[in-house]
């Protein structure tokens, strides 16, 4: 069995400006984490940095599975002390004209410890969307 992580946000923005707060390897160093060789481009392997905890060294392994601009993102989510690769994918829809509803499915936590992860990435997520990501779209606005 395993745990899966639903996080649904509406948002003030187009998809095309939540686009690239997803995909644009600064913005996502300023509301989410620090990225490495972020592309949006299938098959492209990429390193998420996070401050390193006792028992964990903050590095979270990823490859993009699916891109479809500005719909759809996902890739592959592993770090180094969880024993599954997890999938991490982002939808994105207009919900009316300049607003997104910006849809995170985290999936594949197996077992009891995948339970706990599933919690603790569950809260995380939620904090990075509806505080970090909004505050991030609101002091950056559109972009042309």
């Amino acid at each position: 069995m395993t745990r899966d992580i639903t996080v649904d946000v509406e948002l003030p923005h187009g998809p095309e400006t939540v686009w690239r707060a997803l995909t644009d390897p600064a913005a996502l160093a300023e509301w989410l984490m620090p990225v490495r060789d972020f592309e949006p481009v299938v098959g492209q392997r990429f390193t998420v940095h996070a401050k390193p905890m006792p028992g964990w060294d903050g590095v979270v392994h990823c490859e993009v599975t699916a891109v479809d601009e500005p719909h759809t993102l996902a890739y592959t989510w592993r770090g180094s002390r969880m024993r599954a690769t997890t999938t991490v994918t982002w939808t994105l829809s207009e919900s009316a004209p300049g607003r997104t509803r910006l849809l995170l499915q985290h999936n594949g936590f197996p077992g009891l410890s995948g339970a706990v992860l599933a919690f603790m990435h569950r809260n995380g997520w939620r904090r990075m969307m509806t505080t970090r990501l909004a505050a991030h779209l609101a002091a950056t606005g559109p972009m042309s």
